[in-house]
């Protein structure tokens, strides 16, 4: 499946230039916030490096964001290549383990080894993120995220779930609309709209599931048969 193209649904150039925008804010609150850290006397050698470690990597993520912009407004097409679920997963929350650390977020991974999707794993990793950064906005001061992908017929099933204080009703049934800022005072940004369309644009939906606690996001992706290993 390496190499695959897929043509993406028509998109104006406004469009994308508004979804990558928004991506930025990110890593550019991560080199705001570490910037600021680094003002701070009387830090660590240890803490320095764990600082510079995060402004060189948020510094590679806005690269990465500037690339892809060139790449689409160019017209050039989305490549879908097999994608390790539980890597694609574990690079997520990677990226944002600082800030839930910062703010007494836990997150858990629960996917099992094996798993494929054929994937722009760079788009799909900023739906993941997407995901993360608006549960953490939800939960300044604690709480958990819960990661999860299952395998169904034919395709993979993510959810990202949080213990913050939930949908509100008024907001839900536009949650995935564009510029739709009235649900940002819950958490909920503009980059739901923009995760959902790279989804739709792999042949996948996103949904927001009903819960008793917090939020649940779920997302589907066609999946690979997972390769069966031949013991000797």
């Amino acid at each position: 499946m390496s190499g695959i193209t897929a043509a993406p649904e028509e998109d104006s150039i406004s469009t994308i230039d508004a979804s990558i925008v928004h991506d930025f804010r990110s890593p550019l609150a991560a080199i705001h916030a570490s910037a600021e850290m680094l003002i701070r006397s009387g830090l660590s050698e240890p803490q320095i490096r764990r600082i510079a470690r995060n402004m060189y990597e948020a510094s590679l993520r806005m690269q990465e964001l500037l690339e892809e912009c060139l790449e689409r407004c160019a017209g050039a097409q989305m490549r879908l290549e097999p994608t390790e679920v539980r890597t694609l997963v574990t690079m997520a929350a990677g990226e944002m383990a600082d800030r839930a650390g910062s703010q007494s977020v836990e997150i858990v991974q629960d996917v099992l080894r094996g798993l494929e999707v054929g994937a722009d794993r760079q788009r799909i990793h900023r739906v993941l993120v997407n995901l993360l950064v608006n549960a953490l906005d939800c939960m300044p001061e604690g709480g958990l995220i819960h990661m999860s992908a299952v395998s169904e017929p034919d395709a993979v099933v993510f959810r990202v779930r949080d213990t913050g204080p939930g949908i509100a009703p008024e907001i839900r049934g536009r949650l995935f609309q564009p510029f739709a800022t009235a649900g940002k005072q819950g958490g909920r940004g503009l980059g739901l709209a923009f995760s959902r369309q790279a989804v739709i644009d792999h042949g996948g939906d996103m949904w927001a599931e009903s819960v008793s606690e917090g939020a649940c996001f779920a997302f589907r992706l066609p999946a690979i048969p997972m390769r069966r290993t031949v013991s000797g």
